[in-house]
C-alpha cells in the first residue's frame, strides 16, 4: 500500500512546488524547511496547520460527545490563559535573536497551533464570547503576521543574490532538482 503522505506531496509537489515550500530553496533558509519523502516542505506550514486543526477538532469532538467533560467545560478565560501560555514560546523565540535547533522549532510551532486551538476554542463553543475571541485572534494574528512579514527577508543577510530577491536561485521553485527517496 503506498504511503497517503508521499503521495499528497508528490501530486501536489508535481503541480506546484512552491504550496509545499513557500520559502527560498537555499543554505540562508534552510532552517525554515524539513525535507519529506524528497520535497522540501515548510516547516511551519506542516506543523502549525494540521496540529492546530486536529487540536481544534478533537476540542470540538470532545464538546460534542461529552459536553459536561471537564476538557470543554473549563471557563472562557481559562482557554484565553492556555491559549496565551502555548502561544508564549513562538512570541518568546521571535524576540530571541539566533537560529533554533528544528527541534526547538517543532515543538514551539506545535505549541503555537494548540493554542491557536484553545483560543478558538470559545468562538466555535461559546456564541456569547465569539467576538471576544475573534478581537483576540486579530489582535494577535495581525501583529504576528506583520512581524513576519517585516522580517521575511532578514535570513537574506549574507547572501550573495540578497540584491537580485525574488530573482535569485534560491526563488527557482520550478526548476528545482529533488532526490526522491526510494
Amino acid at each position: 500500500m503506498d504511503n497517503p503522505l508521499r503521495l499528497v506531496l508528490d501530486r501536489v509537489g508535481d503541480r506546484n512546488p512552491l504550496l509545499l515550500a513557500h520559502h527560498p530553496r537555499c543554505e540562508y533558509y534552510d532552517h525554515h524547511t524539513i525535507e519529506l519523502y524528497g520535497w522540501k516542505c515548510c516547516l511551519g506550514c506542516f506543523v502549525v496547520y494540521p496540529v492546530g486543526a486536529i487540536s481544534l477538532s478533537t476540542l470540538v469532538a470532545v464538546w460534542a460527545v461529552r459536553p459536561e467533560s471537564t476538557l470543554v467545560t473549563q471557563s472562557t478565560g481559562v482557554f484565553y490563559t492556555v491559549a496565551g501560555v502555548l502561544i508564549a514560546p513562538m512570541v518568546a523565540s521571535k524576540l530571541i535573536p539566533g537560529r533554533r535547533s528544528t527541534t526547538t522549532r517543532l515543538l514551539s510551532k506545535a505549541l503555537l497551533a494548540i493554542g491557536l486551538a484553545a483560543l478558538a476554542f470559545p468562538a466555535v463553543t461559546r456564541p456569547a464570547d465569539r467576538l471576544l475571541t475573534i478581537g483576540l485572534g486579530v489582535g494577535f494574528l495581525v501583529p504576528y503576521v506583520a512581524y513576519k512579514g517585516l522580517t521575511a527577508r532578514d535570513d537574506c543577510q549574507g547572501c550573495p543574490e540578497a540584491a537580485a530577491f525574488p530573482n535569485c536561485s534560491g526563488m527557482e521553485f520550478e526548476t528545482e532538482d529533488r532526490d526522491r527517496q526510494q
